[in-house]
């Protein structure tokens, strides 16, 4: 509304402000979630594994065989997390990271 010249302070921009923390309340909306990929390591024959936090679950990894492999994605502990940050990811490490979940459903 500040490209089309309308004050902050005018009352149609003051409801239009109101009428938006109103309905961001209603969804529950509270702060952004911050989801940070912290390393991305490539080269492992072929494929790669990338590192992910997110403040509200933990550590996330995401793992491809090769290039344009569909991803695994699994949570991985705080330990595992800081093997993968030092660059010390074993053979069984990437195995294990690179094997999809069983799937539960019905």
């Amino acid at each position: 509304m500040r490209v089309h010249g309308i004050s902050p302070m005018s009352g149609p921009y003051q409801e239009l402000f109101s009428l938006r923390g109103k309905l961001m309340a209603q969804v529950g909306f509270k702060f952004p979630r911050e989801i940070t990929m912290l390393l991305r390591l490539v080269g492992l024959s072929p494929g790669e594994i990338k590192l992910w936090h997110d403040v509200e679950s933990g550590f996330m990894s995401e793992a491809r065989a090769r290039p344009g492999a569909p991803p695994v994605y699994k949570h991985v502990s705080d330990e595992v997390a800081m093997a993968i940050l030092k660059r010390e990811v074993t053979k069984e490490l990437e195995a294990e990271l690179l094997t999809p979940d069983e799937y539960l459903g019905e």
